[in-house]
């Protein structure tokens, strides 16, 4: 198997060129439906990391209608789209950009729609392989990791950009291991349910809502929703799981694992 990695030297010239002349102090992360699940983990670094930097994540849609106050030259406003032709991401970059914000485009399209407004782009792999496919949430990641040791300094900073030469291809390892054994048991399991639910935490809590409105409501066309772990004894498990759904939970980091409690015994998790 080939290395696979992303263009951290790209990512620290343009975080070096925007901190040069602007003094950062909020950051949006804007996008719709996995694109924006694809952000979430950058803006939770920063929600947990920062001390100064304001983070923000925001469906492009409430960006627009309902744009914040901060939303100025003092604000960093990163936006994804895979084809770079969602609607409402583009009209994103044009609302930072008429409030004086700096915008940074990722998208796997270069020369697309979302690269029109914006001041940098990024465009991502894709197709190639599953560590090509989580290049666009890499590259984001990056991008908050130089942001913010640029702007107030990051202590684990050498640790964070070493971990980007692992990554990709243990998640690539992890997904071939996966193909024909964990994922096609759990097919054969439950593909007669009628309703798939997805609980996560942390920094994967977006993995689960996306996993549950893009891969399950939008491809498969199966009922399914998710919901923070912590709060599965708080509503949830009244109906979740029945004989006609199963639940999923995709890992969460270390720190959040024990938000969930112990699952009743008929839950099916994974």
């Amino acid at each position: 198997m080939s290395h696979h990695t992303i263009d951290l030297a790209n990512v620290k010239q343009i975080v070096s060129e925007i901190v040069a002349s602007h003094d950062i102090k909020s950051v949006a992360f804007v996008g719709c439906g996995a694109s924006s699940s694809e952000l979430y983990p950058g803006y939770y670094f920063l929600r947990d990391s920062a001390k100064v930097l304001r983070p923000f994540h925001y469906t492009a849609s409430e960006f627009n209608q309902d744009t914040p106050s901060w939303v100025d030259e003092t604000a960093l406003v990163i936006t994804c789209s895979l084809g770079g032709t969602t609607p409402e991401t583009i009209e994103a970059n044009h609302t930072a950009k008429t409030r004086g914000a700096t915008v940074v485009a990722v998208t796997h399209a270069a020369g697309s729609a979302l690269t029109e407004e914006a001041d940098y782009s990024i465009v991502h792999g894709f197709e190639l392989n599953y560590a090509a496919k989580i290049e666009k949430m890499g590259y984001v990641i990056a991008l908050a990791v130089e942001v913010l040791n640029q702007t107030e300094g990051y202590e684990n900073y050498d640790a964070m950009i070493d971990g980007f030469d692992k990554i990709f291809d243990l998640a690539e390892t992890a997904a071939q291991s996966a193909k024909g054994g964990v994922a096609k048991q759990f097919a054969e399991q439950f593909k007669d349910d009628e309703v798939v639910y997805y609980m996560s935490s942390g920094a994967s809590l977006d993995v689960a809502y996306s996993s549950s409105i893009c891969l399950m409501m939008e491809m498969q066309w199966i009922n399914s929703g998710s919901f923070h772990s912590g709060e599965y004894f708080h509503g949830p498990f009244e109906i979740a799981p029945s004989p006609s759904c199963s639940a999923l939970m995709p890992r969460s980091p270390w720190s959040t694992r024990r938000t969930t409690r112990s699952l009743a015994p008929s839950t099916a998790a994974w």
